[in-house]
């Protein structure tokens, strides 16, 4: 059971709801909050920093694997960002219109297309990228550092359980593609 004198009042309400069902209220407090924290951060990274260069969590996301893995595939990075191909492709799409990034044919496999910054885009995510991580350290800062890096070394666990969790159910997704498992 999580401790009383910090739980959220979503949470408070959740717990008095479910009382009586054979619920895991710890599991659900990690995960319902790690969700939480995920919706509160995009919020705030949208309203304060990609707004003003017109750029969705979406674009920017895509933006900013292009710029770290690219020229990548747009299946490698539907994966990376757990949406579908015709999602990525819309958002290229756009990012393409804005002179952010182009599309080409991969040299090896001409069925496979290849998404690759201009260089207006990769000026854009080299301007943009620095605040965004202002923005995360503002967030972070309510920890100390060695809560961060336990927290984050918390995660990774969390994260890695539950992709084996997706191995087992046969729902995983083989990520050794071009990006080396980084996605």
């Amino acid at each position: 059971m999580p401790l009383a004198d910090d739980l959220l009042p979503e949470e408070i309400d959740v717990m008095q709801r479910a009382s009586d069902l054979p619920v895991n209220f710890l599991a659900m407090a990690v995960l319902a909050n790690i969700w939480r924290a995920s919706q509160v951060f995009r919020l705030r990274m949208e309203r304060t920093v990609l707004r003003e260069f017109e750029l969705t969590w979406a674009s920017f996301s895509t933006l900013f694997i292009v710029w770290i893995w690219g020229p990548i595939e747009t299946r490698d990075i539907a994966k990376s960002q757990n949406i579908t191909r015709a999602t990525v492709t819309s958002i290229v799409t756009l990012l393409e219109e804005r002179g952010l990034c182009l599309r080409r044919q991969s040299t090896l496999d001409r069925r496979l297309v290849l998404v690759e910054l201009t260089p207006a885009g990769e000026t854009l995510i080299k301007h943009v990228f620095p605040r965004f991580n202002r923005g995360e350290a503002e967030i972070a800062s309510s920890l100390s550092q060695e809560e961060q890096e336990t927290l984050a070394h918390l995660l990774r666990k969390v994260i890695s359980g539950a992709k084996k969790g997706l191995a087992m159910d046969g729902l995983a997704q083989n990520s050794s593609q071009s990006t080396n498992g980084r996605v």
